[in-house]
């Protein structure tokens, strides 16, 4: 098979891929959280660690697949390095947090390509997950420490009054770790703020702008009318001319 054609493959499986994927990566997530929020029991968190081995095993033959494809297999593998940590991490089951930043690293750049042209769900799709992380971090943090993050549900509170940058000050970590999940969480959620402020102005902008130039059309249009009324005019009284002077 011609390199040509490897990459024509390759580019139409990755668009047929895409959505399934990042679907399955925030059902990864779910499942991830889920297990580490300790919120169910022996027989409920087996079945979800079976599901999370399933999903590994989906991404590891898509792995399979786009390197198979590839035109330039070391290039695709150094340009990819995220899904070959992904395919490596499950193994070491010491360091299970460690799943946690890869995973939420190919959701970011999967959800970028998705939903770029989307950016209000874009938005929204961001902000729940990072709830999520940062709440199941902040639990997980907090446990046995004596604050007043005591169970999932008080974590994601804190996690939602963090990002909105309300801050009521009800919850808050008192662990080192759990103060660098908050500082995290809140840079996060200044940033998706200004995000959000920035596209609305540029809605209006271009609402603006459009609405000019649809006035700019209109004005246009009505010239060129008026040019063909006068053309029409002109040519009627040339062939008006012409006709006197034939009868002449």
């Amino acid at each position: 098979m011609s390199p040509e054609r490897r990459a024509i493959l390759l580019a139409r499986f990755e668009r047929t891929t895409e959505i399934p994927l990042l679907l399955l990566s925030v059902v990864f997530l779910v499942i991830f959280f889920a297990i580490e929020s300790r919120t169910t029991n022996a027989e409920i968190t087996r079945i979800l660690d079976g599901l999370l081995w399933l999903i590994w095993g989906v991404f590891g033959v898509e792995l399979a697949i786009k390197l198979y494809l590839a035109p330039e297999r070391s290039r695709y593998l150094r340009s990819h390095w995220i899904e070959i940590l992904i395919i490596g991490l499950p193994f070491l089951r010491p360091l299970r947090l460690l799943w946690l930043p890869v995973i939420v690293t190919r959701l970011w750049r999967q959800s970028h390509r998705v939903l770029r042209q989307r950016m209000p769900a874009f938005i929204g799709v961001t902000s729940l997950a990072l709830v999520i992380i940062g709440a199941t971090l902040m639990f997980v943090a907090e446990q046995g420490s004596g604050g007043p993050i005591n169970t999932f549900a008080d974590a994601v509170w804190w996690a939602l009054t963090t990002i909105t940058t309300v801050g009521y000050g009800d919850t808050y970590p008192v662990t080192a770790l759990g103060r660098g999940v908050a500082v995290f969480l809140m840079i996060a959620g200044i940033s998706l703020f200004g995000l959000l402020t920035a596209n609305v102005a540029a809605f209006f902008v271009e609402e603006d702008t459009t609405d000019r130039t649809q006035a700019e059309l209109v004005q246009l249009n009505q010239r060129i009318e008026r040019m063909e009324r006068q053309l029409a005019a002109l040519a009627q009284r040339l062939e008006e001319g012409q006709s006197k002077s034939r009868e002449q």
